[in-house]
C-alpha cells in the first residue's frame, strides 16, 4: 500500500518572495523596464520633476502588477502543488483499491475452482463417471452412491418377493395345519361343542357326531378291550393247560385218589374252576 503524506498548509509566502525576486532582480522586467523608461525620459524635453513623476507612476504601476501577478501565480502554484499531491494520494488509493480487487478476484477465482472440484467430487461420489454426447448424458459408469442405493433397492425388492412368497408359503402351511389338527381332531374323537374355556381345560363339553359314527379314539378303546380280554382268556389258559398237565402226571403215575380232601380232589377242583374261569372270560366294559 503506497503511503504519500500531505501537509495541510499552503506554501505561498516562499513561492511569492522567489517570484517577487526573480521579477525584481537584475535581469527582470521590471529592472529592464525601469532602464528602458529612464532611457526615454533622459532623451526627451521633461523636467526633472516630471521625469521623476513618469518613472513613479510606470514603476509603481508595474510594482503592483508584479506583486500581484506574483501572489496569484503564489496561490495557483501552491494550489496546483496540493491538487497534484491530492492526485497522487486518489492514484494511490485508487492503485491499493485495484490491487485489493486483484487480490479479491484472485480469491474468488481460487474459491471457483475449489468449489468446480469439490462439485466434480461429488458428483463421482454420488453419480459415477458420466459419458457425453452434445451436452447430453449417454451412460453412466456402475458405481456412486446412487448406483449403490439403486442395487440396494433392487436387492431390497427382491427380498421383499421372497419374503411374500415365504410367508403365503407358511400361511398356506398354516392352513394345511390347521386342516390337519381339525382332521386329526374329528377323525380322534369326533366333534364337540364347549361353553368355556378356562385355564385347567374345557367346560360343559357336549358331542355333535352321531353314536354311529366310530371315532379313532372309540376304536382304540374297543381294541384295548379286546387286548385286556386276550390277557385274561390267555391268563386262564395258560393255568388250564398247566393244571391239565399235572392231572395228567398223577394219573400216568396211577394216583387214584380224586376225592374230596384229598390232594387229587384238589387238583380236580383247580382244573374246574380254571376251565370254570376261562369260560366266563369276557372283554371290559370301558366307559367314555
Amino acid at each position: 500500500m503506497a503511503t504519500i503524506s500531505i501537509s495541510s498548509d499552503l506554501d505561498v509566502l516562499s513561492k511569492y518572495d522567489s517570484l517577487v525576486s526573480r521579477s525584481l532582480g537584475g535581469e527582470s522586467v521590471y529592472i529592464r523596464a525601469k532602464e528602458t523608461i529612464q532611457e526615454l525620459a533622459a532623451e526627451g524635453d521633461l523636467s526633472d520633476i516630471d521625469k521623476a513623476k513618469v518613472i513613479s507612476e510606470v514603476l509603481n504601476s508595474l510594482n503592483t502588477s508584479l506583486v500581484s501577478a506574483s501572489m496569484s501565480t503564489a496561490l495557483a502554484w501552491a494550489q496546483a502543488e496540493k491538487d497534484i499531491s491530492l492526485r497522487k494520494l486518489e492514484l494511490a488509493l485508487q492503485l491499493d483499491a485495484i490491487e485489493q480487487d486483484v487480490f479479491l478476484k484472485e480469491a474468488q477465482t481460487e474459491q471457483m475452482y475449489s468449489s468446480i472440484r469439490l462439485a466434480k467430487v461429488e458428483s463421482r461420489r454420488m453419480y459415477g463417471v458420466a459419458a457425453f454426447v452434445n451436452n447430453d448424458v449417454v451412460s453412466l459408469s456402475d458405481e456412486g452412491k446412487v448406483y449403490t442405493d439403486i442395487q440396494l433397492t433392487d436387492a431390497q425388492r427382491t427380498k421383499v418377493g421372497a419374503e411374500t412368497t415365504l410367508t403365503t408359503q407358511k400361511m398356506e402351511e398354516s392352513y394345511a395345519a390347521v386342516h390337519k389338527i381339525v382332521a386329526d381332531t374329528y377323525v380322534n374323537y369326533g366333534s364337540y361343542t364347549y361353553t368355556g374355556l378356562t385355564a385347567i381345560g374345557l367346560e360343559n363339553i357336549t358331542a355333535n357326531h352321531a353314536d354311529s359314527f366310530a371315532t379313532l379314539s372309540d376304536m382304540q378303546k374297543e381294541i384295548a378291550a379286546e387286548q385286556a380280554r386276550g390277557y385274561t382268556y390267555s391268563a386262564w389258559a395258560n393255568a388250564l393247560t398247566g393244571t391239565a398237565s399235572m392231572l395228567g402226571t398223577a394219573i400216568a403215575a396211577e394216583y387214584s385218589e380224586f376225592q374230596d380232601g384229598s390232594t387229587g380232589g384238589d387238583l380236580l377242583g383247580i382244573l374246574i374252576d380254571t376251565a370254570r374261569n376261562l369260560s366266563d372270560a369276557v372283554t371290559p366294559n370301558i366307559t367314555t
